[in-house]
C-alpha cells in the first residue's frame, strides 16, 4: 500500500461518508452501540467499508468514532475498549482500501473551563483509545466531530504521545461559523491544532457543503497543512418525527470539486451520505490538481480559543498588555495571595479595551503559588477574555500545568541562553505548541554589547530547531536596560535588534524597562517605542493604557508603511484616552454589571455588598443592575458577539451575586423564581446543552432538578408534578420519537413543558405540542415565560 505521508497535500484523497447513515440503511436499530458492531456483527460494518471502497474512495474511517472509555461506559462496554477498537481497525483494512484512518470521536466529557473535566483526564482517554487503534497499525489517526477546541487539542498532543502515526483533526462549525462550544472560528481552530502537531485539519459535519466552503477557505489561508473537508449532505431537516437530508450526490460532487480548487486535498462525506456521494467526489475532484497555498506567511501566530495573532513578518507591532503582574502592584498581590482572580479579570478588560493584541500574565509574589495561580488566572482569562496569552514565569511545573489548562496557543515568557532554562523551557514549548520568548542573556548574564545577545540568540534557536521548533516558534527579546543606571544602554539593544531581525526573526521589547527610576516615564517609554519600531521592532510589551506610548508606536507604523490605510492610527483616535481612569469613576452598579458580563465571580459579590451598604434594597440589585447585565449578554450571544465560555462564565458571577444579595432579604423574600425539572430524553446520553441551560436558569434563581441523561418518559411526567416548566432536549436524531413521547407524558400531568437540542427545530416542538428554546439565554426567558403564564392557574396540587 502505498504511503499516505508521501500523498499528503499532493494529490486529492477521497474519503469516505457516513457510516451511521449506512448503519441505519443496513436496519441497525439506533439504540444498538455502533462499535459493538465490529465483534457482533463484523460482516454489516465490512460491507460499508466495501461499499465505500468499490466507488473509488481512497481512504476508510475505522468504525471506532465512539470508542473511548467515557463513551464505551454509556452502554457498558468500557472493559473492551482494546478489542472494539482493535477490532474496528482490522476490519477497515479488510475491505481492500488503501488508506485506512483510525477514527477518533469526542469523549463526551466537558473540558475546563466549560466543564469539569481535566486535561489529565481526557488526555488519558484519548491516549487509551489511540494506543488501542495503532496496535493494528492505520495509516493515520482521524480525530473528527469536535465542537471545543479544547478537547480536540489535548486529543492531537494525546494520540501524538501514543503513536507516530500522522494526526489528522476535524472540527465542527455553526451557523455562526465557530465551533459551538468554543466559539472559536476557523483561523484560531488553524493554528491551535497545528501547533498542537496536527498533521492535517479541517471540518467535518454540522454543515451543508455551501455552508462549509467559505469556512474551508478561512481556514486554508491560516495554515500551510492539507485541508479535510467532510460535509454533511444539507443541513438536515426534520419530516415527520425523521432526519431528512436533502443534499443529493451531484451537488455534493460539484461542491467537492470547489472545495479543492479552495484548498482542500482530503475530501470525503459526514451525515446523511451514501456510496452514491463518494461516487460523485471521486468523478468531480479526484484528479483535480491540488491548489498551491501559502498559508498564513512567515512570523509567530498566538492564538486564543476565539481570536489569533500573528507577530513579525513585516505586520503592525503587537501590542502587549504588561499590567497582569503583581509587582509594584499592592492590590493585585493580595488577590492572589487569597486567590482571587477579580482583579486579572478587571485588568484583563481594561487593557483589552484600550487595544491590546496579547496579554502577559505574570502572578510572581511573595506567598503566590505559582502553579497553582498561573493556572487559575488562563482559566478565569478564557472564560472573560478573547486575547491570546502570554505566560510569564520560569518555573517549568507551572508553566506546563497552565500550558495544559490553556486551549490556545501560548507564548511562554520565557526562555535564555542558560543550559538549565533551554532543558526545561523547549520541550515544553515543543509538547504543547506553544511559542517561546527568547531573552539574550544566559548564566553570565546580560551581554553589554550587541554582538553578545546575538551569539545567545542564535545558540538558543539552535537548541530550538534540536527540539523540533522552528523559526516561527521564537520571539526573541534583545533586553532592555534602564536608562538611568546605565547610560546609552538603549543603543546595544537596537544595535542586537537589527541584527536579530537580519536572522529573519520576530523581535519584541518590554519597552518601559528604559524608563526605570527616572522622571517623564510615558514620554522615555514613547521616544523609545518609536526609535525600537524604526529598527523593526514587532510586538511591545507595554501599558495599553498609556496614551503617549500608544500613540508613538502607532505614529512609527505610519511611517514605516506598517499601518495600511493608517488604519491602526485613525482607530486609537476613537479609543477612550485612559479606560484605566474611566473604570475608576464609574457607579459601583455599573462595575457590578461589568462584573457579571465578564463573568468575574470574584469580584462581583464585594460590589453587591458595597451597593447594599450604600441603601440599594436587595430585590433592586438583582432586579434592576444583575437581572439587565446578564440579559444584555444573552442577547450578545444572540447575536454571535460572545460564545458559551464567556455566557458560563457570566453565569457563575450571577449565581455569585444572586446569593450574595438573597442573604439580604427578609424571611420569606428570598423564593426561587420557578422550579424547573430538566433533562435529556430517552436515548440520547449528551449533557452539554443541559448542563448549560441549568447553569443559566440556577443564575437567574430558578430551582433545578437535574434528570439527567437518557430519562425515560415517565420519569420526566413524575418530576413535573412538582415542578412549574419541564424542559427536555435532545442532540440526536433518532432521539426525537422518545422527546415526542416525553412531550405527551409530561402533557398529561399539566405542566409546561420546553424542547431543544442540536436537532430540533420551533417547528417540530410546536408540531409535538411543546415550548422550544433555541439556546441556553432563550431557554431562560421560555420558562420566566411559562412561569408567568402559569402563576394564574390552578396550583400542583390541584392539577391531575
Amino acid at each position: 500500500m502505498p504511503d499516505i505521508a508521501v500523498r499528503l497535500g499532493r494529490e486529492v484523497l477521497v474519503v469516505d461518508g457516513a457510516m451511521g447513515t449506512m448503519l441505519q440503511r443496513a436496519g441497525i436499530p439506533p439504540e444498538q452501540p455502533g462499535i459493538q458492531l465490529n465483534l457482533i456483527a463484523p460482516e454489516v460494518v465490512a460491507d460499508v467499508h466495501r461499499s465505500y471502497v468499490l466507488v473509488g474512495a481512497d481512504c476508510v474511517t475505522t468504525n471506532t468514532f465512539g470508542g473511548s472509555r467515557p463513551k464505551l461506559a454509556q452502554h457498558g462496554l468500557e472493559g473492551m475498549l482494546e478489542e472494539l477498537n482493535r477490532a474496528g481497525v482490522r476490519l477497515a483494512r479488510e475491505s481492500g482500501a488503501q488508506h485506512v484512518l483510525a477514527d477518533v470521536g469526542p469523549t463526551g466529557l466537558v473540558m475546563e473551563p466549560l466543564g469539569n473535566a481535566t486535561f489529565d483526564e481526557v488526555y488519558a482517554h484519548f491516549f487509551q483509545q489511540v494506543r488501542a487503534l495503532a496496535a493494528e497499525s492505520p495509516d493515520a489517526i482521524l480525530i473528527e466531530t469536535m465542537t471545543d477546541i479544547a478537547e480536540a487539542r489535548c486529543a492531537v498532543l494525546a494520540a501524538r504521545d501514543a503513536c507516530d502515526l500522522p494526526v489528522f483533526v476535524t472540527v465542527t462549525f455553526g451557523r455562526g461559523g465557530v465551533m459551538d462550544l468554543s466559539g472559536t472560528p476557523p483561523e484560531a481552530a488553524a493554528a491551535i491544532l497545528e501547533s498542537a502537531g496536527a498533521a492535517a485539519v479541517g471540518i467535518n459535519c454540522g454543515l451543508g457543503p455551501a455552508e462549509m466552503l467559505p469556512l474551508v477557505e478561512r481556514m486554508a489561508g491560516a495554515t500551510a497543512l492539507p485541508i479535510v473537508v467532510q460535509p454533511n449532505a444539507g443541513i438536515p431537516r426534520v419530516e415527520g418525527g425523521a432526519t431528512v437530508f436533502p443534499g443529493t450526490a451531484d451537488e455534493m460532487g460539484a461542491f467537492a470539486a470547489e472545495f479543492v480548487r479552495a484548498g482542500a486535498s482530503l475530501v470525503g462525506s459526514c451525515c446523511g451520505s451514501t456510496p452514491a456521494f463518494t461516487g460523485a467526489i471521486v468523478d468531480a475532484a479526484k484528479r483535480l490538481p491540488v491548489a498551491p497555498r501559502t498559508g498564513r506567511g512567515p512570523g509567530v501566530a498566538l492564538a486564543s480559543p476565539r481570536r489569533t495573532l500573528a507577530i513579525g513578518g513585516g505586520r503592525r507591532i503587537a501590542v502587549i498588555g504588561e499590567r497582569i503582574n503583581p509587582t509594584g502592584k499592592k492590590a493585585l498581590a493580595e488577590s492572589l495571595r487569597e486567590g482571587s482572580m477579580a482583579l486579572v479579570r478587571q485588568y484583563a478588560a481594561e487593557q483589552a479595551a484600550a487595544g491590546a493584541d496579547a496579554l502577559d500574565v505574570n502572578v510572581g509574589a511573595a506567598g503566590v503559588d505559582a502553579r497553582d495561580a498561573l493556572s487559575s488566572a488562563v482559566l478565569a482569562l478564557v472564560g472573560s477574555c478573547d486575547l491570546p496569552l502570554v505566560l510569564d514565569n520560569t518555573d517549568p511545573e507551572a508553566l506546563e500545568t497552565a500550558l495544559k489548562r490553556y486551549p490556545g496557543r501560548a507564548l511562554i515568557n520565557s526562555v535564555n541562553g542558560g543550559e538549565a532554562s533551554m532543558e526545561a523551557i523547549l520541550p515544553l514549548a515543543r509538547r504543547y505548541g506553544a511559542a517561546v520568548l527568547v531573552l539574550a542573556l544566559d548564566d553570565a548574564g546580560i551581554p553589554h554589547d550587541a554582538e553578545g545577545r546575538v551569539r545567545i540568540v542564535e545558540r538558543v534557536r539552535q537548541r530550538a530547531r534540536e527540539a523540533g521548533l522552528s523559526d516561527d516558534d521564537l520571539l526573541v527579546d534583545c533586553l532592555v536596560l534602564a536608562a538611568a543606571a546605565e547610560p546609552g544602554s538603549a543603543v546595544p539593544t537596537l544595535e542586537a535588534l537589527r541584527a536579530v531581525k537580519s536572522l529573519g526573526l520576530a523581535t519584541v521589547l518590554g519597552v518601559s524597562n528604559v524608563s526605570h527610576g527616572l522622571p517623564g516615564r510615558s514620554t522615555l517609554n514613547a521616544a523609545f517605542a518609536a526609535m525600537a519600531a524604526a529598527a523593526g521592532l514587532d510586538a511591545a510589551i507595554v501599558n495599553p493604557g498609556d496614551e503617549e506610548v500608544i500613540r508613538a508606536l502607532a505614529a512609527a507604523e505610519v511611517l514605516l508603511g506598517r499601518d495600511e490605510r493608517a488604519a491602526r492610527w485613525t482607530a486609537i483616535h476613537a479609543v477612550p484616552a485612559d479606560p484605566v481612569a474611566q473604570a475608576q469613576e464609574r457607579s459601583v452598579e455599573a462595575r457590578l454589571a461589568e462584573c457579571i458580563e465578564r463573568g468575574d465571580a470574584d469580584g462581583a459579590p464585594a460590589l453587591v455588598e458595597r451597593l447594599i451598604a450604600s441603601g440599594w434594597a436587595p430585590g433592586d440589585v438583582i432586579g434592576q443592575v444583575l437581572t439587565p447585565a446578564i440579559q444584555r449578554l444573552g442577547d450578545a450571544y444572540g447575536r454571535g458577539e460572545v460564545f458559551l465560555p464567556q455566557l458560563i462564565a457570566a453565569a457563575d458571577a450571577m449565581k455569585a451575586a444572586v446569593e450574595t444579595a438573597k442573604r439580604h432579604l427578609p424571611p420569606g423574600e428570598g423564593l426561587a423564581a420557578g422550579r424547573v425539572a430538566f433533562g435529556t430524553v430517552k436515548g440520547d446520553v449528551h449533557s452539554i446543552g443541559k448542563d448549560i441551560c441549568i447553569s443559566m436558569l440556577e443564575s437567574q434563581g430558578f430551582v433545578v432538578d437535574d434528570l439527567g441523561v437518557d430519562v425515560p418518559p415517565e420519569r420526566f411526567a413524575d418530576a413535573a408534578l412538582s415542578a412549574d416548566v419541564v424542559c427536555a432536549s435532545a442532540l440526536m436524531t433518532t432521539t426525537l420519537p422518545a422527546m415526542e413521547e416525553t412531550v405527551q407524558a409530561v402533557a398529561k400531568t399539566g405542566t409546561p413543558v420546553l424542547v431543544g437540542g442540536a436537532v430540533v427545530t420551533a417547528e417540530y416542538a410546536a408540531s409535538i405540542g411543546a415550548g422550544y428554546a433555541a439556546d441556553a439565554p432563550g431557554c431562560v426567558q421560555a420558562v420566566r415565560a411559562a412561569v408567568a403564564a402559569e402563576s394564574g392557574d390552578a396550583r400542583k396540587e390541584d392539577r391531575p
